[in-house]
């Protein structure tokens, strides 16, 4: 939960906080107004979000190594406007891989790690894209299923289609892939709760 200007962003992390616990997304609010203490830095944290930067930059890697053609938008632009219209413009050009994309719908927005492109038609054309995320985790949690509902929500409005699946690349490489269509009327309900 940040504020742009005048407006509040929620990110998918937002919303999974809610859904895990109501009471931080109250706490999370009233601090945009009036900040409040926050707890020193935890090295443990700092540690495993390390470890969890290393892991993705290895899956691009062998994203590199397989010969795709990456773009990578956290490259382009200073604000989330400006990497929203970078990633924009990424999905029009068609490459294979977005990497960092900035998705924003409204007051949602957020950086899914890898856009993926598939051969399924889109109002992009021939193709469409599904998200990819990783986590170092070496189970999956439901958790992952709400971030990657929320990037994929997004993602069908800007190509006009729902991606028909969305995927989590976990800490031991093993890649799990999900129906979109199983999970995403669970997360519109999950959205309309945390909006009201």
């Amino acid at each position: 939960m940040r504020k742009l200007g005048d407006e509040v962003i929620f990110s998918a992390t937002d919303i999974v906080n809610f859904l895990e616990c109501e009471h931080l997304t109250s706490l999370d609010r009233i601090d945009l107004e009036t900040p409040l203490e926050k707890s020193a830095d935890d090295p443990t944290m700092r540690l495993i979000q390390e470890h969890g930067t290393q892991h993705e930059l290895e899956y691009l890697a062998s994203l590199n190594e397989s010969g795709k053609r990456i773009v990578d938008v956290s490259e382009k632009g200073a604000g989330l406007d400006q990497q929203v219209a970078a990633t924009l413009q990424a999905l029009a050009d068609g490459p294979e891989v977005v990497y960092q994309a900035a998705l924003r719908d409204g007051v949602f927005a957020g950086y899914a790690d890898f856009l993926e492109r598939v051969d399924l038609p889109s109002d992009l054309g021939a193709f469409s894209y599904e998200v990819v995320d990783t986590k170092l985790s070496k189970s999956p949690k439901a958790k992952y299923l709400v971030q990657l509902a929320f990037y994929s929500s997004i993602l069908a409005k800007w190509q006009g289609r729902m991606p028909e699946a969305m995927h989590v690349v976990l800490g031991d490489g093993s890649r799990l892939t999900y129906r979109v269509a199983d999970y995403i009327r669970y997360y519109y309900t999950l959205q309309a709760r945390f909006l009201d």
